[in-house]
């Protein structure tokens, strides 16, 4: 049986090597630990030992998962990618003599066609953001000046997104310090994405102009997007929720995301001639093969230009 505190430590070290030594970020680490801990409890429910299963066992813990629980083909490849990466290191280290992984048949992870906006979309999302004709003159206590502020900071931060393609994380950590202003211009925006990476974003001069001069009188220490001066920015899901009623507000007939308005910014990348190299770079994509995605991209565009042929 695999319940026992071998396994259960070896899940612990193996999480504090991906957060502290591999740089990986928490949200991954959480998602590493919730499939390690069901492949744990699927081994001990089926009488097999961690350190000495095979592919065999993996098939079947796959399979296990497509047919009783229903489990999507995304999940089921993340999760095999995560009990890949554990046997790797526990062979490195020591603790296992054979990789189950390897030989098992997995199933490919999906190729989905990344959802972004159309330059109109944009430009419908924008203006729904800076119509101020929905705006309540008080809510919760709060003025209808105040409520402005907080429509602009959003404003604000999903132009940030369309225009540098930072993850709705980088975002929201951007301090006022890690902007490069330039005579009133913020020119670039320096983060430290995923893998504890270091990356500098240029910024288009018209929003440049508008984004330094708002964040012109922010103490350097301050987040951008701070709630208030000297506080803490929105959470992740604060943010979803205001993005999804400007969408509804737009008319925009589609599932759109703080992760999509990336997928935005690296397809305008794309349409004005990008190499997909230099759009890795920017995106912060440690593999070429996470940025080939946007290749569908185009090749939807082509295929929409050779239907209109007579």
């Amino acid at each position: 049986m695999t319940d026992d505190a071998a396994f259960w430590k070896a899940r612990k070290d193996f999480l504090s090597h991906l957060l502290y030594a591999k740089g990986y970020s928490k949200a991954t680490c959480y998602a590493y630990n919730s499939d390690l801990g069901i492949w744990g409890r699927w081994l001990n429910e089926a009488q097999h030992e961690w350190d000495h299963c095979t592919h065999v066992e993996v098939e079947q813990f796959i399979s296990w998962q497509v047919r009783e629980r229903g489990i999507k083909p995304h999940i089921i490849a993340r999760r095999s990618s995560c009990l890949s990466s554990f046997y790797r290191w526990a062979k490195k280290n020591g603790l296992v003599e054979n990789d189950p992984i390897y030989l098992a048949d997995k199933p490919k992870r999906p190729q989905r066609v990344p959802i972004w906006l159309e330059r109109v979309e944009q430009e419908r999302l924008q203006a729904a953001a800076r119509s101020i004709d929905d705006l309540p003159d008080n809510i919760f206590g709060r003025t209808r000046e105040h409520i402005l502020i907080i429509r602009r900071r959003y404003d604000f931060l999903f132009g940030l997104i369309q225009n540098s393609g930072l993850r709705i994380s980088e975002a929201l950590a951007l301090r006022v310090r890690d902007v490069r202003v330039v005579e009133g211009i913020a020119k670039a925006v320096r983060v430290i994405g995923k893998g504890n990476k270091e990356r500098v974003i240029p910024l288009p001069e018209v929003f440049g102009q508008t984004f330094g001069y708002w964040i012109a009188a922010m103490p350097r220490e301050d987040f951008v997007f701070a709630k208030e001066p000297g506080e803490n920015p929105p959470g992740v899901r604060a943010v979803r929720s205001y993005l999804k009623q400007l969408v509804e507000k737009a008319g925009i007939d589609k599932e759109v995301t703080p992760h999509k308005l990336r997928h935005t910014y690296a397809t305008r990348l794309l349409e004005s001639g990008a190499d997909l190299v230099d759009i890795q770079a920017l995106l912060g994509h440690v593999n070429l093969a996470t940025t080939q995605i946007y290749t569908h991209v185009g090749d939807d565009r082509m295929a929409d230009v050779v239907s209109k042929l007579k």
